[in-house]
């Protein structure tokens, strides 16, 4: 066996020495890691009963579940390439990326199925939880012969993650089983807060973005257990930690905040097993980790990075918390230091490397790097130049090698977790006819860290209403990325060329930023 080959090889390691061992428990289920195997070789079988074959897309638009994890393994197992579909975007926006992967096939909650536009109506469907409008799992799981070894690995592709770019147009970013392989080796290698065999993780995070996803599988890979919530419920997770004795759970900071609001008692419950708490999307502000940290006993971790690098480029420690709040409060303001294996560079625009303190573009290269964008060989090149992945991020680094983000070359807005793109949003305002030229910068806020705001030019129309610019957005884009305040403008500052300067924009409206704080 080839080391850092094929994923699932680890899941049937885990079934053949400790096969009793709890794997995956939701709500409706429980499996051993033998149990585990079984079904996801039955399928992968079934899979290619249906006419799935190595390399065919197969598209899963559903919230947490056992079922749903063990699909994605069944794609790992048959070498199929398994395309998560983010279930927050509308109709429009998951029948875009449905086409551009060229789904042979879909997985889905039936409570997702009004999110089937032509292009996924015209492909077989298996619903999860109903017959209707498509084939039930658990019927459609009865045809083929399962597939018992692995038959892809390496640098086959294990799944395609989508994610936005500056031009607002989704990206399928090719992840390998090696990649991923090699990121549950670096990561406890560079925090030292690894899973161990038998204990349990809890997985809120949606297995549509890399932290729901990748986390899951590095528990597999360890043979410890997962515990899956469908989806982040903030009393919920609490009552989790405790009841289920849950060892380590990852969250973005919005999470606990919204948890300690929710349950009274939080500071009563017993949570003497957790040893890990894995934050990232964001920084952690002081006090509230002072809370947590008071709260829940435990270490925190926060990790830095991007779809493009697997899960992590960078990692702030338990050891970097815990001196945070002894004496080195700048700290929090970091995202750590390089992941194991990994090197991180600020460099210039014509990419030289800064010297400490200077701030610049954070590039990095390691071999958690994707293996490129499906189908976008321009954009590869332009994201990955001479093996550096271009983050797009604006910081600097100190002298200790820790990383300090300070702007986001690509604008980019990080809103409770999700990442929303500017030129997105830009482009469906300017689709209204009363808009004449727009522009969406993000604004600091209490609850889910940064909101689109708009910043309009009616060019002498009427101007639309914040509840009109909504309704006008509701059915174009997610309800997270629809800008719920604007500001009208006599004009957009510009530079001689045309490119919007947004950062004289952040300039003039830096008072209202810091009110919706």
């Amino acid at each position: 066996m080839q080391l850092f080959h094929s994923l699932t090889d680890h899941l049937d390691y885990h079934a053949l020495i400790r096969g009793d061992l709890l794997m995956a428990r939701d709500a409706e289920q429980s499996l051993s890691y033998a149990q585990a195997k079984r079904h996801v070789d039955a399928i992968a079988g079934a899979m290619e009963a249906s006419g799935i074959k190595a390399g065919d897309r197969v598209g899963i638009l559903a919230k947490n579940s056992v079922d749903n994890l063990c699909t994605f393994l069944a794609c790992a197992r048959l070498g199929a390439v398994a395309v998560g579909l983010n279930y927050r975007l509308t109709q429009p926006e998951v029948e875009f990326i449905a086409e551009d992967a060229e789904l042979c096939i879909l997985f889905f909650d039936a409570e997702f199925a009004g999110l089937r536009g032509k292009f996924l109506q015209s492909r077989p469907s298996v619903c999860y939880d109903s017959s209707e409008p498509a084939q039930r799992f658990s019927e459609w799981l009865q045809q083929g012969v399962p597939i018992t070894e692995s038959r892809a690995g390496g640098d086959d592709i294990l799944f395609q993650m989508y994610t936005s770019g500056t031009t607002g147009l989704p990206k399928g970013v090719l992840i390998s089983h090696r990649n991923v392989l090699l990121m549950t080796y670096q990561a406890p290698m560079s925090h030292g807060k690894g899973m161990r065999t038998g204990e349990k993780s809890l997985l809120v995070a949606p297995t549509f973005h890399a932290v729901g996803l990748v986390g899951a599988l590095l528990v597999m890979v360890y043979g410890s257990s997962v515990i899956i919530q469908r989806e982040y419920d903030p009393v919920g997770m609490i009552d989790a930690l405790e009841q289920e004795q849950i060892n380590s759970v990852a969250v973005i900071p919005v999470m606990l905040q919204f948890s300690i609001i929710c349950v009274p008692d939080i500071a009563e419950r017993d949570f003497s097993h957790l040893h890990t708490v894995t934050y990232g999307a964001s920084p952690i502000a002081e006090d509230l980790l002072r809370q947590c940290m008071e709260i829940f006993g435990c270490d925190f971790v926060q990790g830095y990075g991007q779809t493009e690098a697997t899960l992590a480029l960078s990692f702030l420690s338990a050891e970097d918390h815990r001196a945070a709040l002894n004496d080195k409060p700048h700290l929090l303001r970091s995202c750590g230091r390089a992941v194991f294996g990994t090197e991180i560079r600020v460099v210039d625009d014509k990419g030289n490397t800064l010297p400490n303190g200077e701030i610049g573009e954070i590039v990095a290269r390691g071999p958690q790097l994707m293996q490129g964008y499906w189908k976008r060989e321009d954009a590869t090149a332009s994201a990955i130049v001479d093996g550096w992945l271009r983050t797009g991020d604006a910081g600097r680094m100190d002298d200790e090698g820790y990383i300090f983000i300070q702007d986001r070359v690509k604008d980019m807005i990080i809103s409770g977790g999700e990442n929303i793109y500017p030129a997105e949003l830009e482009n469906v305002l300017m689709s209204h006819p009363a808009i004449q030229d727009a522009a969406v910068i993000g604004i600091a806020d209490e609850k889910w860290g940064e909101v689109p705001f708009a910043v309009l030019v009616s060019g002498g129309n009427p101007e639309l209403s914040a509840d009109e610019l909504i309704e006008f957005c509701r059915d174009k884009l997610a309800g997270y990325k629809i800008p719920r305040q604007l500001a009208y403008v006599d004009a957009l500052p510009r530079n001689p060329t045309g490119k919007l300067l947004k950062k004289d924009l952040r300039e003039q409206f830096k008072d209202r930023m810091k009110a919706s704080a």
